[in-house]
């Protein structure tokens, strides 16, 4: 559910706070002895169960309990427990609010260290299952699973595979953004819709800033993060995979943004920046977690890239959205946002039962409850003709592009580094965004840092 990784206000301030805590808990785990120990059943294989149709009871004819965490709210965890009850004897779930989603990593792994984890953790960011990994408790999903991940969005399906096992599944509420733009400010400026490509916004944002500025107040025509937030980072890396570029080689043992297709992205971010003016460097919470949706709310700004969390905070803006612009690939781009359940090996019983939770979770019907009640987006396609979701298109009819953009969504890699290569690039696209360095030498700075990080991790 996407209020896990990228929702509102508190998704944002999540991503860095998830970056930083990751990183402790990481310092945390690799200071302690062995590596969890796992339970007295550790040793035993999960079972795979299938497809969804596999949802038979435990062999062993007993019922079969289980606890699942999550950080969602009381009713939606009173909706999950009676209806999978009601509808799977011999399995018994019983969910637990543990604590904000922003907490939920440290508080997993201390429970992993003491044997005290649930059979299930449900919303979980996929930036921490390596780091569950290392407890050997993480049970392999990729047969028990196999059907309801190759429904997913295939931009998503990446996150949940860590050294070639499926430690996660993604579930209904995912997170992404649009290109939002001030349709008056379009009309005053003589131009006539919004941008397809990158090229074309830089060219947009210039002739906004020109039309719209006064002696007195200057008005720019796109807003570009800045800061020390992982939302610079994230917003980002939609342009180098537009562009054709990948964070990471294909084994994952190196950083590779700082091809020319990476150079490319951040001279874009620049050039409006600091050769056009186009953007601003100072104003409107520099450094801040929410960025410019203040700016563009207070109509100070024309264009920015936001998500569905900050749709309300629009209302008083004649806006239209539009699919991010393509980059020198030809294609558009997006990161998406996710949370993931994920299964903690109990025993044979406790597996399959859990496996089953799972695969019912899902489900396009549950899919679509937990879109509607995080306010986010479909995780697959199907869940977009059930009704709650068609429910949620006909109320915002923006929610379509939303999903539509999810057609060209890519995942952060699911790495130990990835906070650490996260905060390097946020860091230095913030210098060079400033004046402070190249685009060149930012991503070269980034680059010496995140592949520190990796041979620190060992990933």
């Amino acid at each position: 559910m996407f209020s896990r990784s990228v929702s509102k206000r508190g998704g944002r301030t999540g991503l860095a706070v998830l970056g930083a805590s990751l990183v402790a808990v990481l310092v945390a785990a690799c200071g302690s002895s062995g590596s969890g120990g796992g339970s007295s059943s550790s040793s035993t294989p999960p079972s795979g169960s299938g497809s969804s149709s596999s949802s038979a009871a435990p062999t062993s004819g007993k019922t079969v309990d289980l606890t699942y965490w999550t950080s969602s709210s009381q009713a939606e965890i009173d909706y999950l427990d009676s209806h999978f009850n009601d509808t799977h004897p011999g399995i018994k779930v019983t969910g637990q609010y543990i604590t904000s989603a922003d907490n939920t990593t440290a508080k997993v792994v201390a429970a992993l260290k003491s044997g005290t984890e649930p059979n299930i953790l449900i919303g979980q960011d996929p930036s921490a299952l390596p780091l569950f990994a290392q407890s050997g408790k993480v049970v392999d999903l990729s047969s028990a699973l196999k059907t309801e991940t190759d429904a997913l969005y295939p931009g998503i399906r990446s996150a949940l595979f860590y050294q070639g096992k499926q430690l996660g599944f993604a579930l209904g509420g995912v997170g992404n953004y649009l290109l939002f733009y001030n349709k008056d400010d379009f009309a005053k400026a003589g131009i006539s819709g919004p941008p397809t490509t990158w090229d074309q916004l830089v060219t947009d944002a210039k002739t906004l800033t020109e039309k719209l500025s006064t002696s007195g107040k200057p008005h720019y025509g796109m807003y570009v993060p800045l800061g020390s937030s992982e939302w610079i980072s994230y917003a980002w890396e939609a342009l180098l995979w537009a562009n054709g570029g990948e964070l990471l080689n294909t084994d994952q043992t190196k950083v590779a943004f700082d091809s020319q297709a990476g150079i490319d992205a951040l001279t874009t971010w620049y050039d409006m920046v600091q050769r056009d003016h186009s953007a601003p460097t100072t104003s409107y919470a520099q450094g801040g977690s929410f960025d410019g949706a203040p700016a563009f709310a207070g109509h100070a700004v024309s264009m920015i890239i936001e998500g569905q969390w900050a749709l309300a905070e629009f209302k008083n803006i004649n806006y239209g959205v539009a699919l991010l612009p393509a980059g020198t690939s030809g294609k558009s781009a997006a990161n998406i946002g996710i949370g993931v359940a994920v299964v903690f090996d109990k025993g044979a019983d406790a597996n399959q039962a859990a496996e089953t939770f799972v695969q019912w979770l899902g489900q396009p019907e549950q899919g679509a409850y937990l879109t509607s009640q995080s306010g986010g987006l479909p995780s697959a396609p199907d869940q977009l003709d059930q009704p709650l979701v068609k429910q949620q298109i006909a109320k915002q009819p923006t929610y379509q592009i939303f999903a539509e953009q999810l057609k060209y969504g890519h995942t952060r890699p699911t790495v130990p580094a990835y906070a650490a290569i996260s905060q390097a690039l946020s860091d230095n696209i913030n210098k060079c965004l400033t004046g402070k360095e190249t685009p060149a030498q930012a991503l070269s700075a980034a680059a010496a840092a995140g592949n520190a990080a990796i041979a620190n991790a060992g990933s």
